[in-house]
């Protein structure tokens, strides 16, 4: 029974850590697949969604894989303001 409850905490526990990891890389792959928009743009905003893209690799180098997801979300956020398709 203990070892049981000992299981699903660390299961509960660890999930939220495989949920970051996991929206992180879904969010990179949708960045890197809507890259080909962005050399449609024009100067300020092509440059806000590479610096936002650069530091969510930065993120995702260092293990934020949090951040990672805010700042991949950022851009394709950007990219589709300005209508291309980033999905």
């Amino acid at each position: 029974m203990k070892r049981t409850a000992l299981f699903f905490t660390v299961a509960v526990l660890a999930s939220p850590a495989f949920a970051a990891e996991d929206l992180c890389t879904v969010k990179m792959q949708e960045l890197d697949n809507s890259m080909t928009v962005i050399e449609n743009l024009g100067s300020p905003l092509k440059e806000q969604v590479e610096e936002h893209k650069m530091m969510a690799d930065k993120a995702k180098t260092m293990g934020d894989t949090e951040a990672c997801a805010t700042h991949a979300t950022k851009a394709l956020d950007l990219l589709q303001e300005t209508g291309g398709e980033a999905s």
